[in-house]
Protein backbone atom coordinates (compact mmCIF):
# COMPACT_ATOMS: atom_id res chain seq x y z
CA UNK A 1 0.00 0.00 0.00
CA UNK A 2 0.86 4.00 -0.29
CA UNK A 3 1.41 5.80 3.14
CA UNK A 4 0.02 8.93 3.05
CA UNK A 5 1.75 12.41 4.71
CA UNK A 6 0.53 14.66 6.96
CA UNK A 7 -0.21 17.05 3.92
CA UNK A 8 -2.15 14.55 2.26
CA UNK A 9 0.05 13.47 -0.37
CA UNK A 10 1.82 10.64 -0.84
CA UNK A 11 5.13 9.51 -0.49
CA UNK A 12 5.26 7.39 -3.52
CA UNK A 13 7.33 4.49 -1.16
CA UNK A 14 5.69 1.31 -0.42
CA UNK A 15 5.65 0.28 3.07
CA UNK A 16 6.63 -3.62 3.90
CA UNK A 17 4.20 -5.24 5.91
CA UNK A 18 6.28 -6.37 9.91
CA UNK A 19 4.17 -9.45 10.27
CA UNK A 20 6.00 -12.39 10.51
CA UNK A 21 6.62 -15.02 7.60
CA UNK A 22 6.02 -18.74 7.68
CA UNK A 23 8.75 -20.93 9.18
CA UNK A 24 10.78 -22.60 5.77
CA UNK A 25 9.34 -26.22 5.09
CA UNK A 26 12.03 -28.46 5.87
CA UNK A 27 13.69 -30.84 2.76
CA UNK A 28 10.86 -33.94 2.55
CA UNK A 29 13.43 -35.52 0.15
CA UNK A 30 16.63 -35.03 2.17
CA UNK A 31 14.49 -37.39 5.50
CA UNK A 32 12.90 -39.87 3.21
CA UNK A 33 16.95 -40.40 1.92
CA UNK A 34 17.90 -40.61 5.34
CA UNK A 35 14.65 -43.19 6.34
CA UNK A 36 15.18 -45.25 3.24
CA UNK A 37 19.25 -45.31 3.97
CA UNK A 38 18.56 -46.44 7.56
CA UNK A 39 16.27 -49.01 6.32
CA UNK A 40 18.64 -50.23 3.90
CA UNK A 41 21.44 -50.41 6.82
CA UNK A 42 19.03 -52.37 8.90
CA UNK A 43 18.47 -55.13 5.94
CA UNK A 44 22.02 -55.40 5.53
CA UNK A 45 22.67 -55.61 9.36
CA UNK A 46 20.01 -58.96 9.04
CA UNK A 47 21.07 -60.36 6.85
CA UNK A 48 24.70 -60.49 7.82
CA UNK A 49 23.54 -62.06 11.04
CA UNK A 50 21.37 -64.75 8.84
CA UNK A 51 24.50 -65.50 7.14
CA UNK A 52 26.54 -65.86 9.63
CA UNK A 53 24.19 -67.76 11.57
CA UNK A 54 23.70 -70.16 8.44
CA UNK A 55 27.31 -70.76 7.93
CA UNK A 56 28.21 -71.33 11.96
CA UNK A 57 25.39 -73.84 11.48
CA UNK A 58 27.34 -75.10 8.44
CA UNK A 59 30.60 -75.12 10.03
CA UNK A 60 29.45 -77.30 12.89
CA UNK A 61 27.32 -79.95 10.67
CA UNK A 62 30.96 -80.14 8.67
CA UNK A 63 32.61 -80.73 12.26
CA UNK A 64 30.01 -83.17 13.48
CA UNK A 65 30.42 -85.14 10.03
CA UNK A 66 34.16 -85.39 10.33
CA UNK A 67 34.08 -86.12 13.67
CA UNK A 68 31.72 -89.26 12.68
CA UNK A 69 33.71 -90.45 9.98
CA UNK A 70 37.20 -89.76 11.62
CA UNK A 71 35.48 -92.34 14.47
CA UNK A 72 34.56 -94.88 11.95
CA UNK A 73 37.43 -94.71 10.38
CA UNK A 74 39.39 -95.55 13.38
CA UNK A 75 36.59 -98.23 14.26
CA UNK A 76 37.82 -99.99 10.59
CA UNK A 77 41.26 -99.55 11.08
CA UNK A 78 40.97 -101.30 14.58
CA UNK A 79 39.15 -104.20 12.77
CA UNK A 80 41.62 -103.97 10.00
CA UNK A 81 43.65 -107.46 10.99
CA UNK A 82 42.32 -108.43 13.82
CA UNK A 83 41.98 -112.14 14.48
CA UNK A 84 40.72 -114.73 16.81
CA UNK A 85 42.72 -116.16 19.86
CA UNK A 86 40.85 -118.94 19.81
CA UNK A 87 38.66 -121.43 17.00
CA UNK A 88 35.36 -119.30 16.25
CA UNK A 89 32.62 -119.52 14.06
CA UNK A 90 31.22 -116.27 13.15
CA UNK A 91 27.34 -116.72 11.27
CA UNK A 92 27.17 -113.35 9.05
CA UNK A 93 23.65 -111.99 8.39
CA UNK A 94 23.82 -112.95 5.04
CA UNK A 95 24.08 -116.53 5.63
CA UNK A 96 27.88 -116.68 5.29
CA UNK A 97 29.66 -118.47 7.36
CA UNK A 98 33.26 -117.59 8.46
CA UNK A 99 35.81 -119.73 9.99
CA UNK A 100 38.89 -118.83 11.97
CA UNK A 101 40.69 -122.08 13.29
CA UNK A 102 44.07 -121.51 15.85
CA UNK A 103 45.65 -124.36 16.35
CA UNK A 104 49.57 -125.90 17.39
CA UNK A 105 51.54 -126.03 14.94
CA UNK A 106 55.15 -127.47 14.97
CA UNK A 107 57.65 -125.15 13.06
CA UNK A 108 60.10 -127.73 12.96
CA UNK A 109 57.66 -130.08 10.98
CA UNK A 110 56.09 -127.56 9.03
CA UNK A 111 56.16 -124.27 7.42
CA UNK A 112 53.88 -121.79 7.15
CA UNK A 113 53.70 -122.19 2.62
CA UNK A 114 53.03 -125.71 3.32
CA UNK A 115 49.78 -125.16 5.10
CA UNK A 116 49.19 -122.49 3.22
CA UNK A 117 49.29 -124.77 0.13
CA UNK A 118 47.60 -127.52 1.74
CA UNK A 119 44.65 -125.35 2.56
CA UNK A 120 44.64 -124.27 -0.73
CA UNK A 121 44.38 -127.63 -2.26
CA UNK A 122 41.53 -128.64 -0.08
CA UNK A 123 39.46 -125.90 -0.86
CA UNK A 124 40.16 -125.92 -4.69
CA UNK A 125 39.37 -129.36 -4.78
CA UNK A 126 36.26 -128.56 -3.27
CA UNK A 127 35.26 -125.67 -5.62
CA UNK A 128 36.06 -127.83 -8.76
CA UNK A 129 34.31 -130.09 -7.32
CA UNK A 130 31.28 -128.57 -6.89
CA UNK A 131 31.71 -125.78 -9.77
CA UNK A 132 31.97 -122.76 -7.98
CA UNK A 133 34.10 -120.71 -5.47
CA UNK A 134 31.82 -121.61 -2.70
CA UNK A 135 35.16 -121.08 -0.16
CA UNK A 136 37.63 -118.86 0.12
CA UNK A 137 40.72 -118.36 2.00
CA UNK A 138 41.61 -115.30 3.67
CA UNK A 139 44.47 -115.50 5.71
CA UNK A 140 46.88 -117.62 7.03
CA UNK A 141 49.62 -116.76 9.77
CA UNK A 142 52.38 -118.57 12.20
CA UNK A 143 53.00 -117.16 14.76
CA UNK A 144 54.66 -118.39 18.37
CA UNK A 145 54.05 -122.38 17.44
CA UNK A 146 50.04 -121.30 16.83
CA UNK A 147 48.41 -121.61 13.58
CA UNK A 148 45.79 -119.40 12.16
CA UNK A 149 43.67 -119.99 9.30
CA UNK A 150 40.76 -117.74 8.08
CA UNK A 151 37.87 -119.43 5.75
CA UNK A 152 34.89 -117.82 4.10
CA UNK A 153 32.04 -120.20 3.23
CA UNK A 154 28.91 -119.19 1.27
CA UNK A 155 26.63 -120.64 3.47
CA UNK A 156 25.81 -123.55 6.45
CA UNK A 157 25.36 -125.99 4.16
CA UNK A 158 29.27 -125.76 2.20
CA UNK A 159 30.75 -124.81 5.96
CA UNK A 160 28.98 -128.56 6.95
CA UNK A 161 30.05 -129.97 3.55
CA UNK A 162 33.36 -129.36 3.93
CA UNK A 163 34.33 -129.87 7.74
CA UNK A 164 32.26 -132.66 7.85
CA UNK A 165 30.70 -130.73 11.19
CA UNK A 166 26.85 -130.25 11.91
CA UNK A 167 25.92 -126.97 11.84
CA UNK A 168 23.23 -125.18 11.33
CA UNK A 169 21.45 -121.59 11.39
CA UNK A 170 17.76 -120.47 10.52
CA UNK A 171 14.76 -120.71 12.07
CA UNK A 172 13.20 -122.62 14.62
CA UNK A 173 10.36 -123.97 12.24
CA UNK A 174 12.82 -124.92 10.00
CA UNK A 175 15.36 -126.68 12.56
CA UNK A 176 11.94 -128.70 13.18
CA UNK A 177 11.60 -129.60 9.58
CA UNK A 178 15.24 -130.67 9.43
CA UNK A 179 14.94 -133.06 12.21
CA UNK A 180 16.54 -131.26 14.78
CA UNK A 181 15.00 -132.57 18.22
CA UNK A 182 14.89 -130.05 21.05
CA UNK A 183 13.89 -132.05 23.85
CA UNK A 184 16.67 -131.08 26.43
CA UNK A 185 17.45 -128.02 29.17
CA UNK A 186 18.12 -124.73 27.95
CA UNK A 187 19.91 -121.83 30.00
CA UNK A 188 18.72 -118.04 29.88
CA UNK A 189 21.09 -115.38 28.92
CA UNK A 190 20.85 -112.36 30.95
CA UNK A 191 21.67 -109.62 28.38
CA UNK A 192 25.35 -107.92 29.62
CA UNK A 193 26.25 -104.26 29.79
CA UNK A 194 28.93 -101.90 29.48
CA UNK A 195 29.36 -102.73 32.83
CA UNK A 196 28.52 -105.82 33.41
CA UNK A 197 29.22 -109.10 31.52
CA UNK A 198 26.49 -111.44 30.49
CA UNK A 199 25.27 -114.38 32.55
CA UNK A 200 23.71 -117.60 31.85
CA UNK A 201 20.77 -118.95 34.25
CA UNK A 202 20.67 -122.79 35.91
CA UNK A 203 19.39 -124.99 33.00
CA UNK A 204 15.58 -125.79 33.23
CA UNK A 205 13.18 -127.14 30.74
CA UNK A 206 11.23 -125.01 28.00
CA UNK A 207 8.42 -125.48 25.97
CA UNK A 208 10.42 -124.70 23.05
CA UNK A 209 7.30 -124.65 20.59
CA UNK A 210 6.31 -121.53 22.34
CA UNK A 211 9.05 -119.79 23.97
CA UNK A 212 11.03 -120.46 20.59
CA UNK A 213 8.53 -119.91 17.93
CA UNK A 214 9.52 -117.37 15.37
CA UNK A 215 13.38 -117.22 16.79
CA UNK A 216 16.58 -117.78 15.01
CA UNK A 217 18.55 -121.18 15.84
CA UNK A 218 22.40 -122.32 15.40
CA UNK A 219 22.90 -125.47 15.94
CA UNK A 220 26.88 -126.38 16.44
CA UNK A 221 28.79 -129.50 17.16
CA UNK A 222 32.28 -128.25 17.83
CA UNK A 223 34.43 -127.09 20.57
CA UNK A 224 34.99 -123.71 19.41
CA UNK A 225 33.94 -119.97 20.10
CA UNK A 226 30.29 -119.01 18.21
CA UNK A 227 28.83 -115.72 17.07
CA UNK A 228 25.73 -114.78 15.72
CA UNK A 229 24.07 -111.92 14.10
CA UNK A 230 22.05 -111.56 17.06
CA UNK A 231 20.98 -111.30 20.63
CA UNK A 232 21.33 -114.61 22.27
CA UNK A 233 18.13 -115.82 24.84
CA UNK A 234 18.89 -119.74 25.20
CA UNK A 235 21.61 -122.09 24.84
CA UNK A 236 21.28 -125.72 25.64
CA UNK A 237 22.62 -127.76 28.66
CA UNK A 238 26.31 -127.91 27.65
CA UNK A 239 29.67 -126.62 29.10
CA UNK A 240 29.19 -122.94 27.61
CA UNK A 241 30.56 -120.11 28.62
CA UNK A 242 28.91 -116.44 27.77
CA UNK A 243 31.65 -114.00 26.46
CA UNK A 244 29.17 -111.25 25.34
CA UNK A 245 25.37 -111.17 24.12
CA UNK A 246 25.97 -112.45 20.67
CA UNK A 247 28.94 -114.61 21.77
CA UNK A 248 29.47 -118.04 23.58
CA UNK A 249 32.50 -120.88 23.51
CA UNK A 250 31.87 -124.25 23.93
CA UNK A 251 34.26 -126.24 25.73
CA UNK A 252 34.81 -129.73 26.34
CA UNK A 253 32.90 -131.10 29.60
CA UNK A 254 35.40 -133.69 29.94
CA UNK A 255 38.38 -132.16 28.74
CA UNK A 256 38.63 -134.31 25.71
CA UNK A 257 38.92 -131.69 22.92
CA UNK A 258 37.65 -134.58 20.41
CA UNK A 259 34.58 -134.75 22.07
CA UNK A 260 31.85 -133.08 21.33
CA UNK A 261 28.19 -132.46 21.69
CA UNK A 262 25.17 -130.90 19.78
CA UNK A 263 24.56 -127.16 20.91
CA UNK A 264 21.91 -124.96 20.31
CA UNK A 265 21.97 -121.44 20.51
CA UNK A 266 18.20 -119.58 20.03
CA UNK A 267 18.73 -115.97 19.27
CA UNK A 268 16.59 -112.91 18.19
CA UNK A 269 17.92 -111.38 14.80
CA UNK A 270 18.83 -107.79 14.85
Amino acid sequence: MTRKTPGGKTSGMRSRSTAARPAARPDRQGALSQQLKEARRKKRQKQVMRNRLIFGGGCVAVLLIIILLIVKLFGFISGVGKKAETSTITFDKDGKVVFEEVVDFDTEVYSKSDLKDYTNDMISSYNDANEDDSIKLNKVSVSDNKAYVKTTYKDVATYSGFTSYQTFNDTYESAIEAGYDFNTKYSMLNEGTKDSAPTLTESQSVDTDTVFAGKRVVAVNENVTVVVPGIIEYVSDANVEAISNNTIKISPADGNNDSTSLVYIVYRAE
